[in-house]
């Protein structure tokens, strides 16, 4: 009887806790395959065509609301092949953008996994942000973090903008990240090291030639500073 009780205790707590969960954030560079050039953020009902105008086939009808609550749109986990980033309590939804040939239609990738694409159209021009933007607009907001499975080698800070300057940090636990400024594939960060009780301030590869990031807004609430 004890465990049965136990039993049932635990699974009440793992569907209570359920929605804590739902979110999707990326932890490391592989967590997006097809990074594309830039995000698009659909938070509302849309629809996604198979070529860039409204006679074309429909290939997906997503309802956000629906999402929030299910997170199934025609039978499609679609926070786990779709989204790069999904916090539906502060209404993203990003989408990795494969082109942008304008008229407001955007090729979006449907699939994390396979690379499928699909055309979506929206009006509102500020839904479209390329990584420096996204950086912009939500890593100033929640301040952003480094992805898990950077190499030693890789967590460093430079004196400048440029991989054969001066070696300034060579971080062990990064954590919490704010910069200031961002320069081509190169940030002027303010790094929180658990190793140090001081803050580490350089110049970080924030993005690499290929396109791959090597960190990403946070989305979560920052520590206040005493």
């Amino acid at each position: 009887m004890k465990k049965f009780i136990l039993l049932i205790i635990f699974v009440i707590l793992t569907v209570f806790t359920l929605p804590s969960k739902a979110d999707i954030i990326p932890l490391s560079t592989k967590s997006i395959k097809y990074y594309g050039i830039g995000v698009l953020n659909m938070p509302q009902n849309y629809k996604v065509y198979q070529y860039p105008y409204f006679d074309s086939k429909v290939l997906r009808e997503v309802n956000y609301e629906n999402i929030k609550k299910s997170a199934i749109v025609n039978s499609i986990d679609m926070r786990k092949v779709s989204y790069v980033a999904y916090v539906p309590s502060n209404n993203v939804a990003l989408l990795a953008v494969d082109l942008n040939p304008g008229n407001n239609w955007y090729s979006v990738f449907l699939n994390q996994k396979t690379g499928e694409t699909g055309w979506v159209y929206t009006e509102d021009e500020s839904a479209f942000l390329t990584y420096r933007g996204l950086f912009y607009k939500y890593g100033k907001q929640y301040g952003i973090r480094f992805f898990n499975d950077l190499t030693k080698e890789e967590k460093v800070l430079y004196s400048k903008e440029d991989k054969s300057s001066q070696v300034l940090e060579e971080l062990t636990y990064p954590q919490f990240v704010n910069f200031t400024v961002i320069r081509g594939n190169w940030l002027l960060a303010v790094v929180n090291d658990n190793m140090s009780p001081h803050a580490k301030v350089g110049w970080f590869n924030w993005r690499n030639d290929d396109g791959t990031l090597n960190m990403f807004p946070n989305f979560k609430e920052q520590p206040t500073s005493h």
